[in-house]
């Protein structure tokens, strides 16, 4: 079955009897919430590495924003993508994203930004 760009095995949805589908609306969102949650998790436990990734820029010198590691990433995350069959261009906005909040939070670390 597709559905945009994406192709889900119908096994996937349904169990049994093809008329009946194994989850409901509600039993995906909860799954769906689960995850999210997760992901917020995830990011948290990211921003953590950034404020000591500052501590240590701090230490040595160097400079909150690394040009050459955010093309790495991006490039990185881009790959990836495309090998998980997930919209590439997306991918790379939501790291975009996460970046620039590492890089907000290790501003706020080192003194530079507004951030606790």
């Amino acid at each position: 079955m597709r559905f945009g760009n994406a192709f889900i095995a119908e096994t996937e949805i349904y169990s049994g009897d093809r008329n009946h589908c194994g989850m409901t609306i509600g039993t995906i969102r909860e799954e769906i919430n689960q995850i999210d949650r997760q992901l917020i998790a995830l990011i948290g436990k990211r921003q953590g590495l950034a404020a000591k990734l500052a501590l240590l820029k701090h230490r040595e010198g160097l400079p909150i924003r690394d040009e050459k590691r955010r093309r790495e990433v991006l490039e990185d995350v881009f790959n990836f993508a495309v090998e998980q069959q997930i919209d590439p261009v997306f991918v790379q906005k939501i790291f975009e994203l996460l970046i620039d909040m590492s890089e907000q939070r290790q501003r706020g670390c080192s003194g530079e930004g507004n951030l606790p």
